[in-house]
This record gives C-alpha cells, structure tokens and sequence, in this order.
C-alpha cells in the first residue's frame, strides 16, 4: 500500500502592475489556524462565511496590524474591546504556551519587467501566566544581490517538523541568509515599512 501523490501546489500569485499591491497573507498557529494562506486576485480579497466562522478575525490579526504593529485590542479587535488581550489568539484557552506568525506579501514589476516581492511579519509568543505578549517583526526582501524570498518557496515558518520558528531560528533564517531582517521594536519597523511601500515620511505615517 502506498498514498497517492498529493495535488501539485499552484503557482503563486504574481503581480501585474508597477505599484506594489498585495498578494497573500498567511496566519500561522494563531486563533483556529495551524498554516492558512489567503491569495488575492489583482489586488482584492473576498472573504466568504457564515457568521464566526473567522473573516473579521483573518483581517484583524493582519491588517492594519502590519501596518502599524500596535498590540493594543482597541487597535487589533474588530469590536474594539480592551477587555479581548492578543494572548488569547494564541492561548484559546487551551494552550501553556503558543508561538504565531502573521504574514502579507506585496509584489510589483517594474517597468524593464523584473518582478519584486516584499513580505511583512510579525512573530508572537505568549504563555500561561505571562500578562504581555512577546512580538518580533521581520521584512523580508532580497535587496541588489539576490531574488526577493518568498514565504512557502524561499522560507518556511515552520520546521520539517512542523513546529514554529523561535525568534532565534526566524532570524537566523533571514539575516544570516541575506533575505531581510527581524526589528524588535514597533517604530523602528514602521520606518522600515513607510521606506519601502509609502515613502510619507516618519510623522505623516505615525499619524495615519
């Protein structure tokens, strides 16, 4: 006895225009789901579900978390309760300790046709016990010496074995790879993100 062989995986979206639009996002080992990615068609994703089935959940662990990094529930909670903590995410009442990766892929093509990819993360980890949530952000990009990495392709969050990337491994994995960086704190990676996809400036995009 053997198992068939497993359907091929798709190609991975690519962009079609010279501004960045968005591609993928992906969660990992956060709320309900263990490795989930959402592709966007020409720059537009269509969530469809019956009610608690997770669509408001998917944007509010990504956007505009990713954009800002802030870890307060007014900022990352559709409802906007201070009471609803990022732990919970993670725990869900049922984990000791849970480490989660929330993803978004941008790509463009230039106008001589080269095709370029910039990925935002963010890392979390959280424990029984702990009031705080720990948190790591990354960008990934391949820079003048090499091709952009791409997550599911290049990088893995996830080890042969399935068990989540620490910080440790993430960065050892990108920075000691040439393929981007970890930031420890929200501002410095807010720069970073305003540098390459919005170019506003530090205030204007704090402020936003």
């Amino acid at each position: 006895l053997f198992d068939p062989p497993s359907p091929s995986r798709p190609a991975l979206p690519e962009p079609q225009l010279e501004r960045w639009q968005p591609l993928r996002l992906g969660l990992v080992e956060l709320f309900h789901y263990d490795s989930e990615e959402f592709w966007f068609r020409d720059g537009h994703l269509l969530l469809r579900g019956n009610n608690g089935t997770g669509k408001s959940k998917v944007l509010s662990l990504t956007l505009p978390f990713l954009f800002d990094a802030q870890l307060r529930p007014s900022r990352i909670e559709p409802d906007g309760d201070n009471g609803k903590k990022m732990a919970w995410n993670l725990l869900m009442n049922g984990y000791q300790r849970r480490i989660g990766y929330t993803w978004i892929e941008f790509g463009r093509r230039t106008a001589d046709g080269v095709t370029r990819y910039l990925t935002l993360g963010a890392g979390l980890s959280a424990a029984v016990g702990k009031t705080q949530v720990d948190s790591w952000l990354f960008i990934l990009e391949g820079g003048a010496a090499g091709e952009d990495p791409r997550i599911g392709q290049d990088l893995w969050l996830t080890s042969e074995q399935r068990i989540v990337l620490t910080r440790d491994r993430l960065r050892d994995a990108i920075e000691g790879q040439g393929r981007g960086k970890v930031l420890e704190n929200a501002h410095s990676y807010r720069r970073a993100v305003d540098e390459r996809l919005f170019h506003l400036g530090t205030k204007r995009y704090e402020a936003l």
